[in-house]
């Protein structure tokens, strides 16, 4: 399975949870084929509960040892909206990147942090009602997309 497929099975699973679809019991389920094998575990949900802390999803491919696991981990504050908040971390035990996506949900908030081997952020991505803001780690800032 491609990183595009993995990354997209993902965001589908982050919609999924996002919006209740995914029933009210708690669940697990895991597909393998094509070299893949996919866990997803979602606790019990209460009814309009958008951010179900405590889910988490994980592809890996036992022949290359690669994982890519999500979970999310709570909500938090930006600019006056409540965001859900996933950790994601992919690669190998040797070689792991962490992100962190937080999104709002309305969907007019979106945050991808990356960040590097040291813990710092290595480069932020932030949307924001159709402003982007692009943030590198060492504090250079690029916005566009500002609505006028």
């Amino acid at each position: 399975m491609s990183k595009k497929q993995v990354l997209i099975l993902l965001l589908l699973t982050a919609a999924l949870l996002a919006s209740g679809c995914m029933g009210e019991d708690g669940t697990k389920l895991s597909i393998s084929g094509n070299d893949t094998e996919i866990n997803i575990s979602l606790p019990e949900q209460s009814e309009g509960n958008w951010c179900p802390v405590g889910s988490q999803a994980q592809v890996k491919t036992p022949t290359t040892g690669k994982t890519l696991n999500m979970k999310i981990t709570g909500t938090e504050e930006f600019e006056n909206k409540t965001l859900c908040r996933a950790m994601i971390e992919t690669g190998t035990e040797e070689n792991t990147t962490r992100y962190e996506y937080m999104w709002s949900q309305d969907k007019n908030t979106t945050i991808w942090t990356k960040y590097g081997e040291d813990g710092n952020i290595s480069i932020r991505y932030i949307y924001v009602d159709g402003k982007k803001t692009i943030i590198y780690g060492e504090g250079r800032t690029f916005d566009f997309g500002i609505k006028a």
